[in-house]
């Protein structure tokens, strides 16, 4: 049968339903309740045998912890022990012997000092301490024995060169021990002991200086016989300590000998093969148990003064230092008492409680189905009031659904801010886009008009026609600028629509606005780019030709001269490369920066990639200082730079064009720019040059040089020469240094050549993997035929200075099996400091591997002695300018010098070059050079003549 829901069925469903669920709530809650109260009193109990146990186990833990202390402090005292007592035999033997001298000496004067001697001897030599295992010993400060009663046969013997199983000397030990202002000291040493005559055991002694006869007198004791004496003591006071009713500690030895048993005193100082069955059985289960952060066991055990065995908790602790184990225990009687009368307790209690909450739940049933009558009766009244209300909004919702209407298209379109408003222009309503937008919440507009958003850009002749158009078209739409709650102005694309009523007269204003801030600043950001680096902030290529045009076009007019500056930096590509292109970014912008603050007004600075800058000089005279600006402007660059952690040093090559004489148009300046710029850096870096015709010639002859020596390699035209290596002061030969020769199809190419063209360009890397595998290839080639280790030197330019060196150098020991401790990585000062914190890093990498690193050209360059410190090196080499001049210039002589100096103090050894003549080795000799090089000795050999020279 369906169910009839009506305003009349409602209220009786509902108290059906309200009575039924207040039934099965009082049930489950009743059931809830009874199920918490078992629980919880089980718990209780729980937790009450739980704390008692804890309580005896913190017992247990503060009774061993406090035994414990007491032996730590006991093994503490041990030394000091022994010192005390040792310290105080010695004083008053020297006492007794004071005493004898001043009496003989007074009665038969210094002539019987040597009958003095003897007589202290024999008054010492009885004497016995320390359970008679002590005695006092005598000797001189020549380390003769003068007194030793355990060993009398070696008395008058010297004991001086006397040691024990360390080394130590045992006699000088007890003389070093006098030699200070008391006159008194301790000594300690290894010696023979009376319990174990096959080991020697630790001793201290104490030992004064009798100074009427200089001798030595004192007397030592065993540090593991003192510590024995003081482990009987700490028994004895165990024996005697109880805590609690019937608590109590028991010793055991690790090798099963029962020290100390309060439950059995019969078996104390019993190995465990002598218990009985049942106690040698718990003692090896007890010593099992025992760990050096102790153990809570439970066991049962026969109880002092009672019958039976007993249960019992005890704590098995381990005490490493003396090998003992320590059994603290307490027996379970008492807890067992207490938890039965808890329980008894408990379960009456819990009866009681379950009496009254069955009384409890039935009189809150009783109520609730009482109160669910009355709601019920109540709900009733409501529903029938609620269905009257119902039907009044009916009426009311008819007449507002034009309103809601209007209101839906408002908010449709979420995305863009909208605004309504009246006839009058009063605004209605906005949606969350337009308070997003304006910053005006719906709150502060509604009831004003739109001339709140005004920003006072626009005329009144613009809002006239605006609105002569909304009029006549019933619609506007345009670009407008307004005002945010903010106060900033900002660009909006406004679309204004009229809403007219039947009879045609304006009802609404329907505004629709978008913010174009956002495509605003997009076309700024595009402009600006297309005209500025957007790293540096600098000019770009297009501006600077625009520039350079007007600037030419004045100078034209007004016939003065303009130049074109270009800047390229150093050896950028390894900043790059060692640090990472952030870095390089970081050094780009401190250079763009200081660029800027030494150019004029009219000057332009111009970035166009990379590392490459160009500045536009308009505007100079015939007196222009070209020269020293551009000095100026290297001395600015080769600042310091700190970047991160990284303090470096960079420099640049400049190029210069003048107008009219080098170019009148800007591709023509900057052509010739260019040129002068690699002509720059062909002079050796760091230099700047004008542009002559003559260099186009020399540009021309180095791109052919730079294309032939890419194939250099693939058609084998690349040879490495040996110079050989001789040690100064026996003239043998040690080792020798690959140099690159170029047998290119024009010719012999010298290195001071190529070299640098190839650093430029980027070849030297793969050339310098080249000669670094030959060179070693070849040196294990010799040693492998010749069995004659010989060092192998390679020299390593800027560009290979890089992290990725170390894989390089450890492919080409790896390949060839050239032992890494022969290789020799030369290395020049301007390339470690360029970057003093990364050429750290990478020396001490490139040690790692074994290989030797020699700094080469020494002197020449700018290290300091602080940083040469700082470096990983094994070698300095000489530049052969200070070589040449000695042994006659002095000042070739001082330097020479100086540097050999420095290098035996830094543990280096130093390799002179262009030594040439026989006075050069002579000084080189006499100075402590270690190993030379030149054609005194010989020139750059290829491989064939060299190992002639092996031969």
């Amino acid at each position: 049968m369906p169910l009839t829901i009506d305003s009349k069925t409602l209220p009786r469903y509902q108290t059906r339903a309200f009575i039924g669920t207040v039934l099965v709530l009082m049930l489950l809650v009743s059931a809830f309740f009874v199920m918490t109260a078992w629980q919880n009193g089980h718990e209780r109990l729980r937790q009450q045998r739980l704390s008692l146990q804890q309580s005896s186990q913190e017992k247990l833990r503060q009774e061993v912890d406090a035994t414990l202390d007491y032996i730590n402090f006991t093994r503490q005292q041990t030394e000091a022990v022994l010192r005390d007592n040792i310290q105080a035999q010695v004083r008053q033997a020297m006492q007794l012997a004071q005493s004898i001298y001043d009496m003989e000496i007074q009665l038969h004067g210094d002539g019987a000092k040597e009958q003095v001697g003897e007589l202290i001897r024999e008054a010492l030599r009885d004497l016995r301490f320390f359970d008679g295992r002590g005695y006092i010993f005598i000797d001189t400060l020549e380390g003769e024995c003068m007194l030793l009663p355990i060993s009398p046969d070696i008395e008058g013997k010297s004991l001086l060169d006397n040691q024990d199983d360390t080394g130590h000397y045992i006699m000088r030990g007890l003389i070093e021990a006098v030699q200070n202002p008391n006159q008194a000291g301790f000594s300690r040493y290894l010696w023979y002991a009376p319990d174990y005559p096959d080991e020697m055991r630790e001793k201290i002694a104490y030992v004064e200086l009798f100074e009427p006869l200089d001798w030595i007198i004192g007397t030592g004791d065993y540090l593991y016989q003192v510590e024995n004496d003081l482990k009987q003591q700490a028994l004895n006071r165990l024996e005697a300590l109880t805590f609690g009713d019937e608590g109590y500690i028991a010793v055991l030895h690790k090798n099963g000998q029962v020290l100390l048993s309060p439950t059995r005193p019969g078996s104390s100082g019993k190995l465990v093969s002598q218990l009985d069955s049942e106690h040698r059985k718990m003692v090896n289960w007890l010593l099992e148990q025992a760990t050096p952060e102790g153990r809570f066991v439970e066991y049962d055990w026969y109880k002092p003064g009672a019958e039976g065995i007993h249960h019992k908790l005890s704590l098995v602790q381990d005490v490493p230092e003396w090998d003992w184990v320590l059994i603290a225990g307490i027996y379970q009687e008492s807890m067992d008492e207490v938890l039965a009368m808890q329980k008894a307790k408990l379960e009456q209690e819990l009866q009681h409680d379950l009496q009254w909450l069955i009384l409890v739940l039935l009189f809150a049933m009783a109520a609730a189905i009482l109160v669910a009558w009355i709601i019920s009766r109540w709900l009733r009244t409501l529903m029938r009031r609620y269905q009257q209300e119902i039907d009044q909004r009916q009426v009311e919702l008819e007449r507002t659904a034009d309103e809601l209407k209007l209101s839906a298209q408002v908010f449709e379109s979420a995305s863009e801010g909208a605004m309504i408003s009246d006839a009058d222009n009063r605004i209605m309503a906005v949606n969350p886009a337009f308070t997003r937008i304006t910053g005006y919440p719906e709150a502060d507009v509604v009831g004003k008009t739109p001339a709140l958003l005004a920003s006072g850009r626009h005329s009144s002749a613009f809002f006239e026609r605006m609105w002569q158009t909304l009029q006549e078209q019933g619609r506007w739409q345009g670009e407008v600028w307004n005002r945010r709650r903010s106060g900033e102005i900002y660009p909006q694309w406004l679309s204004i629509s009229l809403v007219r009523d039947e009879a045609g007269a304006v009802r609404n204003h329907v505004a629709m606005l978008t913010d174009m801030t956002e495509r605003k600043e997009a076309e700024d950001q595009l402009r600006y780019l297309s005209d500025f680096d957007p790293l540096t902030d600098l000019p770009n290529r297009r501006l600077l030709r625009d520039r350079t045009i007007q600037a030419i076009a004045r100078a034209r007019r007004r016939h003065e001269q303009a130049a074109l500056l270009i800047i390229d930096l150093d050896r950028f590509k390894n900043i790059n490369d060692s640090l990472g292109h952030g870095s390089g970014d970081t050094v780009l912008k401190i250079i763009a920066s200081r660029l800027s603050e030494q150019a004029r007004d009219s000057d332009t600075i111009s970035r166009l990639g990379g590392d490459e800058f160009v500045i536009l000089l308009p505007d100079l005279g015939e007196q222009a200082d070209l020269s020293g600006l551009a000095s100026r402007y290297l001395q600015l660059i080769a600042e310091p730079l700190q970047v991160e952690d990284h303090t470096m040093v960079t420099t640049a090559s400049i190029g210069l064009a003048l107008y009219p004489g080098d170019g009148e148009d800007f591709d023509t300046l900057f052509k010739n720019a260019d040129t002068a710029l690699y002509h720059a850096k062909g002079q050796g870096r760091n230099n700047f040059q004008f542009f002559t015709e003559a260099m186009n010639q020399q540009v021309s002859e180095r791109l052919l040089m730079e294309t032939r020596l890419r194939d250099a390699l693939g058609r084998d035209e690349l040879e490495l020469y040996y110079q050989p290596q001789y040690d100064v002061s026996s003239n043998c030969l040690t080792g020798c240094e690959a140099l690159l020769r170029w047998n290119s199809s024009q010719g012999l190419v010298m290195p001071d050549r190529f070299i640098p063209l190839a650093e430029e360009t980027g070849l030297i890397i793969p050339i310098g993997a080249w000669v670094l595998q030959q060179a070693c290839n070849q040196a294990r080639e010799w040693d492998r035929i010749h069995g004659k280790p010989l060092s192998m030197a390679v020299n390593v330019s800027a560009v290979q200075f890089r992290p990725e060196l170390v894989d390089e150098v450890k492919a080409a020991l790896s390949e060839s099996g050239f032992p890494a401790d022969q290789l020799v990585l030369e290395v020049t000062e301007s390339v470690l400091m360029s970057d003093v914190e990364g050429s750290v890093s990478l020396l001490h990498q490139l040690r790692e591997l074994g290989v030797r690193i020699a700094l080469d050209d020494f002197g020449t360059g700018y290290a300091s002695l602080a940083y040469l410190k700082r470096f990983a090196l094994d070698k300095l080499k000489i530049d052969r300018t200070f070589i040449m001049g000695i042994p006659d210039d002095e000042d070739d002589v001082a330097i020479t010098s100086s540097i050999i100096d420095i290098a035996r103090h830094l543990r280096l050894k130093t390799v002179a070059e262009g030594v040439e003549t026989e006075a050069h080795c002579e000084f080189l000799r006499r100075a402590g050079c270690h190993i030379a090089q030149g054609y005194f000795y010989a020139r750059p050999l290829p491989a064939s003549e060299f190992e002639l020279k092996l031969k």
